[in-house]
């Protein structure tokens, strides 16, 4: 354990050094995430191929989407499938989930990028309730994967990326326009809102093609992040702002935009059959935005930028307490192979989800505590 510890130290050496001998009320006290146990996910009735989103329904349910076999897997906190929303089991059609929505289960609602609509599913009757077709705006598009959604009271929130510009280009970030787009429940646009900040407008180079923007769901409210802006900003599911607040000094974040020295032509590479040739850093970002009464938990996704078998993505929590207005952070950064992604909290215990076939075939629900830590 001693020995892991400090080679994690050493890893975030570089970040621990920008922020060693400065005096900064912004950062924040510091927690130790400990494992309790994991569970063993029994495949006895589908196979999850990998996963894109996890979330909790209510105290007892997990649910996770998968983008290599399109579908949404619902199952117990203990490890036993419940049932699953895929192409084949109902008379649509093949979908590809860009994200879903659970809030009103045993109705799940999935956003469709294949067919640009809402699917809304009924688990406990195996039916397709719904198919809302969304009025896209000219040149926007829903998202591949990990899209902020969210079913209202009236309709839907939905982010949308330029159709326009790909995704490595900078003009994607800076002349994309609103990314938050308000549909009614008839599929009509009503309002938008929300552009990339000045951080990724003013990249000259190609950033890597990830989810910057990430949105927290907590019923009555939201929260939009872009996490080298520094700022999460809450809201009424309006659109209303109802309070935004600056992220902390991190001893392992690093809020460094980081893009490429030129800009890779997608097109390029894709008719060429090649990878590109320009190398591309992947800078660090949130997975997740989850809550619990007062706390607001920011899963920090954070790449060492290493090649070959040296790579690997570490990650932590960032914690606001909106109570005191006060940060805290989890110390011990860990592989995102061995701790798997946040899907929510009940009462003090943090649920995760690893599936992401990387290390092993197996996949666990893991239970975990905060510890604070005395300095």
């Amino acid at each position: 354990m001693k020995h892991r510890w400090l080679i994690l130290i050493a890893f975030f050496s570089a970040f621990i050094a920008c922020t060693a001998g400065k005096e900064n009320e912004a950062s924040p006290d510091f927690w130790e995430l400990s494992v309790v146990d994991s569970v063993l996910v029994r495949e006895d009735k589908f196979f999850l191929n990998s996963q894109a989103e996890v979330k909790l329904i209510g105290d007892s349910l997990l649910a996770v989407s998968s983008y290599r076999s399109p579908m949404v897997a619902i199952m117990t906190l203990e490890g036993q499938q419940v049932v699953k929303i895929a192409p084949g089991d109902f008379p649509i059609g093949t979908f590809s989930p860009a994200s879903f929505d659970i809030s009103e289960y045993p109705l799940v609602y999935i956003l469709d990028k294949r067919s640009e609509s809402v699917l809304v599913f009924n688990v406990e009757t195996n039916e397709l309730v719904a198919k809302i077709k969304l009025q896209l705006p000219e040149g926007k598009d829903i998202r591949f994967l990990g899209a902020a959604f969210k079913k209202l009271e009236d309709g839907f929130l939905v982010e949308l990326i330029s159709s326009v510009y790909d995704t490595f280009h900078p003009d994607f970030y800076g002349k994309s326009g609103d990314q938050i787009y308000f549909f009614g429940a008839d599929g009509m646009v009503r309002s938008s809102m929300f552009e990339y900040s000045d951080e990724y407008k003013a990249v000259s180079g190609s950033l890597k093609a990830v989810s910057y923007l990430i949105l927290g769901d907590f019923g009555k409210e939201i929260a939009l992040s872009l996490p080298h802006s520094k700022k999460l900003t809450f809201y009424s599911t309006a659109g209303q702002v109802i309070d935004s607040v600056a992220l902390p000094e991190s001893r392992f974040f690093d809020y460094t935009l980081r893009g490429a020295d030129q800009i890779v032509d997608f097109n390029e590479m894709f008719k060429s059959g090649e990878g590109s040739k320009v190398y591309v850093p992947t800078s660090h970002y949130f997975n997740s935005i989850q809550g619990s009464g007062d706390l607001i938990l920011l899963e920090t996704w954070m790449p060492n930028n290493q090649e070959g078998k040296d790579y690997a993505t570490y990650s932590h929590l960032l914690i606001y307490d909106k109570a005191t207005k006060k940060w805290s952070e989890t110390i011990s950064p860990r592989n995102v192979v061995d701790i798997g992604m946040l899907a929510g909290v009940v009462n003090d215990t943090l649920y995760f989800y690893e599936g992401s076939l990387m290390k092993h075939d197996e996949k666990y629900i893991k239970r975990a505590v905060l510890r604070p830590i005395e300095e």
